[in-house]
């Protein structure tokens, strides 16, 4: 009998190649990402092209950076915000305006009444044709 052999008596002793993994590698989430994305979010960067800066899909930096792109979208606003406020202080009628329609709820709506002789109503004479 020949020593160099071995036998095999069930299948759980076989060797089982490594199974492959589908899809995009996990995505690592690091502090130096994070600040790239509030950044690129404060400027007003599209979450898509954060995402393709990123080599990640939308819903990957949606999902791992909400935070940050809620985080930067705040910090934009509140800096524009404080700018046009202080122009509308100013004086800056065009600030002040559109401050006024948008936080106060102005509007500036255009109507137009037809009415007849001396504010009485229209009259409306139809004519057919037809004695």
């Amino acid at each position: 009998m020949n020593k160099d052999i071995n036998i095999i008596e069930n299948d759980s002793q076989l060797e089982k190649p490594e199974k492959r993994k589908r899809g995009r590698p996990t995505h690592l989430v690091s502090q130096d990402t994070r600040n790239q994305v509030t950044q690129m979010s404060i400027v007003g960067t599209r979450y898509e092209d954060i995402a393709l800066v990123l080599g990640i899909s939308h819903d990957t930096l949606t999902k791992y950076y909400k935070q940050e792109l809620e985080l930067g979208r705040i910090e934009a606003n509140a800096a524009i915000a404080g700018t046009l406020f202080e122009k509308a202080k100013q004086g800056d009628t065009s600030s002040m305006i559109f401050w006024l329609k948008t936080r106060a709820q102005w509007s500036e709506k255009n109507t137009t009444e037809l009415t007849g002789e001396g504010g009485a109503p229209i009259n409306i004479k139809v004519i057919t044709g037809i004695d």
